[in-house]
């Protein structure tokens, strides 16, 4: 039982990454090509990820987060997963067409967790859904230098599922699978923040925020 509670605690603190808004950066018609690696402490734990994504005419971002999530402490502490993020960014309004002060995007993301190192256990099964939205505005101080305040908004669901003999350790007379939904809010604030070199837009983006607890992490990235 120590165990499984220890588990059930790290699908509160390790939830989906944040999806790379790449498209921020863009302006609407351009096309762009990125690869981001990131990093974040949330709660007690932490990850790290890479992403590549693509932008069709700055209209929408689709792209692949992977990321390794670790669990520092507590009964769990030798678990880690492999998440997979498929994701995709729209962005519906843009303040330079001068229809609104800000611009808006969407964002929908479906992860998959491939957990490992439950002691001999069954390893859990995880998946996540993440629907959201940002509030933007893009700042130019130079020519070269880009500032983008955003503000990103979601509703985050969990799932994890235990099989029986990480739940019960009679598992060989107790057969089964229990598994426990989680529902968070996420709000996070993001400093975008991008630098254009002679054919590359390098791009750096501190956060804090709320994650099923809280969060701080950053992506450094390069849009082609």
């Amino acid at each position: 039982m120590r165990k499984t509670l220890g588990l059930c605690f790290l699908a509160l603190t390790l939830t989906a990454a944040t999806a790379h808004a790449q498209g921020v950066f863009l302006e609407k018609g351009q096309p762009g090509l990125s690869a981001a690696v990131g990093g974040a402490v949330i709660g007690t734990g932490w990850s790290a990820s890479v992403v590549p994504a693509y932008t069709y005419r700055g209209v929408f971002d689709v792209g692949l987060d992977v990321t390794r999530y670790s669990y520092s402490t507590g009964a769990a502490n030798h678990l880690s997963a492999i998440g997979l993020m498929p994701f995709a960014n729209v962005y519906f309004a843009r303040a330079e067409d001068g229809l609104l002060p800000v611009s808006l995007s969407g964002t929908l993301a479906f992860q998959k967790r491939i957990f490992t190192g439950n002691g001999g256990a069954p390893d859990p099964d995880g998946w996540g859904l993440l629907v959201g939205a940002s509030i933007f505005r893009r700042i130019e101080f130079t020519n070269s230098f880009t500032g983008i305040p955003e503000l990103f908004l979601a509703y985050d669901l969990q799932s994890l599922a235990f099989h029986s003999s990480a739940i019960d350790a009679a598992a060989a007379t107790s057969p089964g699978e229990t598994t426990y939904y989680y529902h968070n809010p996420r709000v996070l604030l993001r400093a975008n923040m991008g630098f254009q070199g002679d054919k590359i837009l390098y791009t750096v983006v501190p956060y804090v925020g709320y994650q099923a607890g809280f969060a701080v992490g950053a992506n450094l990235g390069a849009i082609f």
